[in-house]
């Protein structure tokens, strides 16, 4: 819920209306292109679910908000957050040596790890090994990716809804979990931009921690054997991004 005081919708407004098609396009392609190579290799519906979704919009939270909806296991998350970490640790080296050897010029170069790479501090990470001018248009891209969470989450939770039929006793996924709606009430108040600057700094650094202790006591849940059951599939179907050099 945190993180939506990181955003502001004024930051997504700085892209042009071509950015944001194209940034739209990129996620709605990468989103279906890996739920389809996944349901191709054997991946099941969960897991396929988490690892589009993580690739898509913005890693681990991704994962963490689309798992209930997904009606995934604690091996499927910690699967789908050890992927979008190995890939998304990859294109931070990757981004800037393919800009550079492709001329991209730095804003570009920006727009590009931004709508490439998964998590925010990789993408940090990737556009400031460019310039100043490439993290500031990576870090709105970052962002403008994050906002499409709640209406991927919503849409896919429908198509699950209309695709399986109620068990007795067994309750159904939520359409939108309810930590997302906190989410999205976070990215309302800090669009308001009464919050004091050392307020939206003090929760930044609360929701690293928060983020990390979560990946920790997930991580502390998992046997290692039961997740080499989940086979050499999934990370195949990892890398499924279209390459966003039209950006």
């Amino acid at each position: 819920m945190l993180l939506g005081l990181q955003l502001a919708v004024g930051d997504v407004l700085e892209l042009g209306l071509g950015e944001l098609a194209v940034l739209v396009v990129t996620v709605a392609a990468t989103f279906a292109v890996t739920v389809l190579v996944g349901r191709r290799m054997g991946v099941g519906r969960p897991l396929r679910l988490l690892v589009a979704t993580g690739f898509s919009i913005c890693g681990a939270a991704a994962v963490a908000a689309m798992a209930p909806v997904a009606e995934a296991d604690d091996d499927d998350v910690a699967t789908a957050v050890a992927l979008v970490t190995l890939y998304g640790s990859g294109t931070i080296l990757l981004v800037p040596l393919l800009a550079g050897v492709l001329g991209l010029a730095d804003r570009t170069a920006g727009l590009w790890a931004g709508l490439a790479v998964h998590e925010v501090a990789q993408v940090v990470a990737a556009a400031g090994a460019v310039s100043g001018v490439a993290l500031a248009a990576a870090v709105v891209a970052k962002l403008a990716r994050v906002v499409l969470l709640a209406p991927l989450v919503a849409g896919v939770s429908v198509a699950v809804r209309r695709s399986s039929a109620p068990v007795p006793g067994r309750r159904r996924p939520p359409l939108l979990p309810l930590f997302v709606v906190g989410f999205l009430v976070a990215v309302a108040l800090r669009s308001t931009g009464l919050l004091p600057e050392r307020l939206l700094t003090h929760t930044s650094v609360l929701t690293t921690v928060l983020l990390a202790a979560a990946m920790v006591g997930l991580g502390a849940q998992v046997h290692l054997r039961r997740l080499l059951r989940t086979g050499v599939a999934p990370w195949g179907s990892g890398p499924c991004r279209p390459s966003p050099h039209s950006a």
